[in-house]
């Protein structure tokens, strides 16, 4: 599959990404270094630096949203069932060919997850997606159905 292609907001955005990423351990490592510096302590703000350094580097790792990120995230992620093994959490079915999903909330805090307070998965057969989906599109006609008769109701009440 090609790869998506990168538009100039995406570059402006990583930018500023790594940009408030820098700045944010940059001031840390800084503070580290310097604080006891001026105290007489140039060893442990040395120490602290360097310690300040591998944590840096460990936080860009583990970084799994942009870095002004603060707060809680709910993430659904799908994928095509292809083990023969899985079985439909709905119909107890056979899901092969079917759909897993899995769901997660995620406390980040600068863009690193701290952590992952719910999570789990389901599994759904092609039956019972289809059924979904079909009850899906039955909503949704229902509801533009009832807005559209509402909004007729309005235009009367404002003719009259």
């Amino acid at each position: 599959m090609p790869e998506r292609p990168t538009s100039l907001d995406r570059r402006v955005r990583r930018l500023a990404d790594n940009l408030g990423f820098v700045l944010l351990w940059g001031w840390l490592l800084i503070s580290l270094f310097f604080v006891p510096t001026w105290l007489g302590y140039w060893w442990l703000g040395a120490l602290l630096f360097f310690l300040g350094l591998v944590l840096c580097w460990q936080a860009a790792a583990a970084s799994t949203h942009p870095i002004y990120v603060i707060g809680k995230r709910r993430e659904v992620s799908s994928e095509r069932v292809t083990d023969e093994a899985s079985v439909c959490d709905e119909c107890s079915a056979d899901a092969a060919g079917g759909e897993r999903r899995r769901y997660a909330t995620r406390q980040v805090l600068f863009g690193t997850t701290v952590t992952v307070p719910e999570w789990g998965e389901n599994v759904y057969c092609p039956e019972c997606l289809e059924r979904e989906a079909s009850s899906a599109a039955l909503e949704s006609s229902a509801r533009e159905t009832n807005e559209s008769s509402g909004r007729g109701e309005l235009a009367r009440e404002f003719d009259d």
